[in-house]
């Protein structure tokens, strides 16, 4: 079967994709499509597929001749943030990506290696990521319709400097949660794996659990955390060909500005916390810092102390250069919120406190504004409401 409409590639219908571009693709698939060879629907998904790769892969977007996949593929494919990312943290001259969807990654790979190969399952995904590739002229990245296995067992002799894989997290339209759950199984196929490379780079869900993760596999030897502009995107593992006992973890949050909190896996363990009433500066970590669990760590290592066992915000009475998150300097505690805060413009936050933002804002009829913030949150002498301003 043909899944591949070179029609829709034609001059006249890139201009009419390019001309829509700000259209609704909804609406653009309802209506009767002015060209006989390319359906409404086909027109609705490049439209939206040129919308997504303006933000999400640029690099698609300023080429000419891109031939966009499904929604699916384009909602799983990574950003080009994260994929220029991944490619810096392992080297060598050869790569094999096992599950490669749109490629993002493998293109940004091919930027590094000698040669990347990337094999796809999926025929339509398969046939369209070949004909991206080649119009962008990257002759060092070889796209195969296969699966690992077969592939596999075509080339039982095969080795390479770099296994990457992004298992599949979704069976029709259910989500997988579990790591033995992914597919591939990763349990099961580590130490193939690391008999046909030195290094395993893997790309997992941010829900996953790091220690139950840490635990099933014993060759991880660092854990990555990435977040972009605070938004928990991806959690990295990279492996090796023996047992490590303390890992590194990172976390990085991309287009932040934030400087990468970094800490050996043992060393949470070992911190401590010390406590305290909120002082002159309130420190909020990044998504990617609490996504990594360090809750004692942080505050031990830039000499913070925490306002309680269950809330992860900081406080000192100095102001603490490049920290992780964000940081806000207390102006003034609030009394009497009724009367101090009600039908104010504030930007809340609410950390161990028994209202979420949403009903604050209600109770308080509060509008949106980023000049101020509230912090509703607890310490070890009770409750708070705390006026602040971000400290840039």
């Amino acid at each position: 079967m043909n899944f591949f409409n070179s029609n829709i590639l034609s001059e006249e219908i890139q201009t009419y994709i390019r001309q829509h571009e700000l259209s609704d693709f909804r609406q653009i698939s309802l209506q009767k499509s002015p060209f006989p060879e390319v359906s409404s629907a086909e027109l609705a998904q490049q439209i939206k597929g040129l919308q997504v790769a303006k933000s999400k892969f640029p690099f698609f977007y300023e080429a000419e001749g891109i031939y966009y996949p499904p929604s699916l593929n384009l909602e799983q494919a990574s950003s080009r943030a994260t994929a220029l990312y991944k490619s810096k943290l392992v080297s060598g001259k050869t790569l094999i990506d096992l599950t490669a969807g749109m490629g993002i990654d493998a293109f940004a790979f091919a930027q590094e290696f000698e040669n990347v190969t990337a094999l796809e399952r999926n025929p339509e995904l398969a046939e369209i990521s070949k004909h991206n590739y080649k119009v962008l002229n990257q002759n060092n990245l070889e796209y195969i319709h296969a699966d690992f296995e077969s592939y596999f067992q075509k080339y039982p002799e095969a080795k390479w400097d770099v296994i990457y894989l992004d298992p599949a997290r979704r069976k029709g339209s259910q989500k997988k949660i579990l790591l033995e759950d992914l597919e591939p199984n990763l349990l099961e196929w580590i130490d193939e794996f690391l008999n046909r490379a030195e290094t395993i780079l893997v790309k997992l869900s941010p829900l996953l659990d790091l220690k139950s993760v840490r635990d099933k596999i014993s060759q991880i030897h660092e854990i990555q955390i990435i977040a972009v502009k605070n938004e928990v995107k991806e959690l990295l593992l990279i492996c090796r060909n023996e047992v490590c006992l303390n890992p590194l973890v990172k976390a990085v949050n991309l287009e932040s500005g934030q400087s990468v909190f970094e800490f050996d896996w043992k060393e949470e363990t070992l911190a401590n916390s010390e406590f305290s009433e909120p002082d002159s500066f309130i420190y909020e970590p990044n998504a990617a810092v609490l996504k990594s669990g360090a809750f004692k760590l942080v505050g031990e290592k830039f000499g913070l102390k925490k306002l309680h066992q269950n809330t992860h915000l900081y406080t000192s009475e100095n102001f603490i250069n490049s920290f992780p998150g964000k940081v806000f300097e207390v102006q003034e505690a609030i009394k009497n919120p009724k009367k101090e805060i009600e039908k104010g413009s504030f930007h809340v936050i609410s950390k161990n406190y028994p209202m979420t933002v949403e009903l604050i804002r209600k109770i308080y009829k509060l509008k949106e504004s980023e000049q101020r913030t509230l912090i509703f949150t607890q310490s070890i002498s009770g409750k708070h409401i705390l006026l602040c301003k971000r400290v840039l």
